[in-house]
């Protein structure tokens, strides 16, 4: 064997010396924690709105968490409900069947695919679909009001004390908003204030007069609001009045989309003004300034229904030095 061989071999050999041992190659995987129940609300005959805390990431990030339910007694496989993303909100899980037992449970799954362990169970009941109201339907909308309606439940009219319209809270520390409430007989409600483009979610709450159940939620409804024109950009900035150290800013009224003018608001270097936002029918503010500073300034137009203009052109100017 020549020379060159030998050191080809000898190469060969170090090589194989040096690499890692099979228990160095690779480290163990750690699959994500164990999820928290954090509670449930709005139990109805087929829906339910559990939250839980997030699982603890293991070796790689979690992807996300997956809802399932066992029906006690039953030798079927768990059922699948929902997956998310969502930790500590409230996600409506749907699929289930009226006045059923399930136990609830959450796992998570990471980017490899690899399972957590199950959350601690949570044991519902479903109610009965007799007492349960229809959900919330929009049957006028325009950009601000709405009216909605929903079925009553298949009960005696006086067994129920009167109806709650409700915007389902996100997460657990939120308070339930009661938007409206009506009377055994008024199964329609209308709603004002709202801002126009948007979507709101809401639920009908059914009070009875026995107590038993003190109240049964229908599934979810959803109302969107029809768009607006916005208000037009205001025009023509220009500064006034100039100082070392303060500056009047000036500029014409913005046109009106469909609902009136409401207030003005100013911003400068990319910030709130820092002043009183200026009603519809002042179109100037003062506001201080630094010698020698340059600034670029802007204003927006908000109408009555909360809806903004674009942004005026920016306006850019130097305070002069003391």
């Amino acid at each position: 064997m020549g020379l060159r061989n030998l050191l080809g071999v000898a190469l060969a050999f170090a090589l194989v010396a040096s690499g890692p041992t099979p228990a160095q190659a690779s480290a163990p995987v750690t699959p994500p924690g164990t999820p928290q129940a954090a509670g449930t609300q709005f139990l109805s005959a087929a829906t339910v709105d559990l939250a839980w805390m997030p699982a603890a990431t293991g070796t790689n990030p979690i992807a996300a968490y997956e809802v399932y339910a066992r029906r006690p007694g039953w030798n079927y496989p768990d059922q699948l409900l929902t997956t998310t993303t969502s930790a500590w909100v409230f996600v409506p899980i749907g699929g289930l069947r009226p006045a059923t037992t399930y136990q609830l449970y959450v796992r998570a799954r990471d980017t490899s695919g690899l399972p957590g362990p199950a959350s601690a169970p949570v044991t519902i009941a479903t109610l009965p679909s007799d007492i349960v109201p229809g959900p919330p339907v929009a049957t006028d909308a325009t950009a601000t009001t709405a009216t909605v309606s929903w079925r009553p439940p298949a009960v005696a009219i006086e067994r129920i004390a009167g109806y709650d319209l409700i915007v389902p809270p996100a997460t657990p520390t939120q308070p339930i908003q009661i938007r409206t409430s009506t009377g055994p007989s008024t199964t329609s409600a209308q709603l004002t204030g709202l801002r126009p483009g948007t979507t709101y979610t809401f639920i009908v709450v059914a009070r009875y007069t026995d107590g038993t159940p003190r109240s049964a939620p229908s599934a979810r409804g959803t109302v969107t609001t029809a768009p607006s024109v916005p208000p037009s950009p205001p025009s023509d900035l220009t500064v006034t009045t100039l100082t070392p150290t303060s500056a009047t800013l000036s500029w014409t009224a913005s046109a009106p989309g469909d609902f009136p003018i409401s207030r003005y608001y100013t911003y400068v270097n990319g910030g709130a003004l820092g002043v009183p936002n200026p009603g519809p029918d002042v179109r100037t503010v003062t506001f201080a300034v630094s010698p020698g500073s340059t600034y670029e300034v802007y204003v927006r137009a908000v109408d009555q229904a909360g809806i903004y203009s674009a942004p005026s052109e920016t306006f850019t100017f130097t305070a002069p030095g003391q």
